[in-house]
Formats: C-alpha cells, structure tokens, sequence
C-alpha cells in the first residue's frame, strides 16, 4: 500500500496501524476506556503517520537525552 506505483495520497496512523498490527484499533469498544479518550484515539489515528511519528521521535529524544552529571562542589570545611 505505502509502496504502491499510483499517485502517493498520504497514510494515516490507522492505515500503519492495520498493516502492524493486522486487524483496526478499537478504543470505544472497550469498557474501561472514556469517551474523552476515544475522543483523542480516534483523532490521532486520523491524522497522517509522519506527523505521529515525528512527535512521538522527538518526544523519545527529549526523554531518553543524555543529562549532563552536575558538579556538586563541596567545602573542605567540615
């Protein structure tokens, strides 16, 4: 499908979603989840895959960085 000779007209997350997974996500369908979080699932998984991935590679950068060691300077006075 993403690599298909026709004109490119984009892939959704759904759409990357399915071909990972094999089968459509279904967040209403289950008993714990809220109508607000329904809401937000169904919005990410229309928006196009790029945007998800980016947002979610820049998200794992900003988590997983390397932190600098800070010096803690002590006194020789004890």
């Amino acid at each position: 499908m993403a690599l298909g000779t026709g004109a490119y007209n984009g892939l959704a997350t759904v759409d990357v979603w399915t071909l990972l997974v094999g089968q459509s996500p279904t967040f209403a369908a289950t008993a714990e989840s809220t109508d607000l979080l329904a809401a937000v699932a169904v919005g990410v998984m229309g928006m196009p895959a790029w945007v998800v991935f980016l947002l979610t590679g820049i998200l794992l950068l900003h988590v997983c960085r390397k932190r600098a060691r800070r010096r803690v300077f002590r006194s020789n006075f004890s």
